[in-house]
């Protein structure tokens, strides 16, 4: 059953840990850690505090579509350079799932694991989908995507900056790739459009094309 206050609770958290402004640690890092706090000390279950908040967790999917609006606004933009653009994006994807089994696999994980990390780059609703479609366990595909999308959005700026990469069509498709909405989130607050545009797109097509390959992949590699 949805429950208001586990709503309100959540919210007011965010905000604060928005307030907070931490540069090295995102709002829902830290909003993150205050729940399992609360958890902890009010001897709350975990399942029912999950479906208190589940409305909260279905606006993740149209809060992801609307993104969609800056791409409607820029479609010149996404014409011009649609070869290079798309391919990277299969590149994007193909590169993520295979270094995520490759680091897994050295790691000596269980296949179970690994299969739950493979769609780390894309947003929750997709990469937990795509979990279960495999067999993963999708309470840690959802962990691996916030830590993916708050490292991204941490320091996917300082990575890129550092390797000389100044184009802000360039920055945008690897932050989008990378760590979806999270990462977005940050191009936004840069003020340049052309990266929110390349971002948003990236997060939107890698998202689908993660559907179409992961499944491909995973069977070509086990």
């Amino acid at each position: 059953m949805i429950n208001p206050l586990g709503i309100a609770v959540t919210v007011a958290l965010f905000k604060f840990s928005q307030k907070l402004k931490i540069s090295l640690l995102s709002p829902i890092l830290i909003a993150g850690a205050a729940i399992i706090l609360l958890l902890k000390l009010f001897h709350i279950n975990y399942a029912e505090y999950k479906q208190s908040v589940s409305f909260l967790t279905f606006l993740l999917a149209p809060a992801t579509i609307s993104l969609g609006y800056p791409l409607y606004k820029n479609l010149n933009l996404l014409v011009r350079n649609k070869r290079v653009i798309y391919t990277a994006f299969v590149f994007a994807v193909v590169i993520a799932i295979l270094s995520t089994n490759f680091i897994g696999n050295v790691c000596h994980a269980e296949h179970s694991l690994v299969i739950s990390m493979l769609p780390k780059s894309v947003t929750a609703p997709i990469a937990i989908e795509v979990s279960k479609s495999l067999h993963g366990i999708p309470e840690l595909t959802a962990c691996t995507v916030v830590l993916t999308g708050i490292f991204g959005a941490v320091f996917g700026h300082k990575i890129l900056n550092l390797i000389g990469v100044k184009d802000d069509a360039a920055i945008g498709l690897a932050i989008g790739a990378a760590s979806h909405v999270l990462g977005t989130s940050k191009c936004i607050e840069t003020g340049k459009p052309k990266q929110v545009v390349m971002s948003t797109l990236a997060l939107v097509v890698v998202g689908i094309l993660t559907v179409i390959i992961a499944p491909v992949l995973v069977r070509l590699i086990y």
